[in-house]
């Protein structure tokens, strides 16, 4: 997996997770093979990348390979304008959505990782780095009853959330999109 934009055919699917000032910003794709989801290309930026550099890899990322059918960018802490940006840089290349990882956001998506990694649906070559960090992830029951998600201070995660990402968004069944109208709530993907 290497940092360069890969030469190669087929769907994909992409995950961002986009760092703050101490994590770095890391872009997973997978291709869909006939048996299984492949990590075939793993960004991981250097610390202090600015978000219009991360748009601008996504875009030539998309272009290069032609079928990136969605990024799943995660939007915790960054807000709405870095999304829009992306979505702006990538307008009629590839979907771009964003998630906000809430407590109970993170146990769907991992919930998903974890069924898609038992049915062997989702492939990954050994690489280290890439593995101590899938290992390092922690939880814990919280008072509330929610599940925590956390890493060890002095280690990243910021791969294993890319990756969550991009296998979460390989996931055909679309999640509902509400909207306000007047005073009751309308499922817009219910609408014409």
């Amino acid at each position: 997996m290497a940092a360069a934009i890969p030469q190669l055919t087929g769907n994909f699917y992409a995950g961002v997770d986009l760092a703050k000032k101490e994590d770095f910003s890391v872009i997973a794709v997978l291709r869909k093979d006939a048996d299984a989801f492949r990590l075939v290309h793993l960004k991981i930026f250097p610390q202090g990348t600015e978000y219009v550099g991360v748009t601008s890899y996504m875009k030539a990322l998309g272009e290069r390979l032609k079928t990136i059918h969605k990024f799943l960018v995660d939007q915790t802490g960054v807000g709405e304008a870095v999304l829009e940006e992306a979505k702006n840089t990538l307008r009629g290349i590839a979907d771009v959505d964003g998630v906000v990882l809430t407590a109970p956001a993170k146990q769907e998506i991992l919930g998903y990782l974890k069924l898609m990694m038992q049915e062997k649906r989702v492939l990954f070559p050994y690489e280290l780095d890439f593995l101590q960090e899938l290992n390092v992830e922690r939880f814990e029951l919280s008072k509330s009853g929610q599940i925590l998600f956390s890493h060890p201070a002095g280690t990243h995660d910021d791969r294993f959330w890319a990756f969550a990402l991009a296998v979460y968004a390989t996931k055909t069944t679309p999640y509902p999109q509400l909207k306000r109208s007047h005073t009751t709530w309308v499922d817009r993907s219910a609408a014409p």
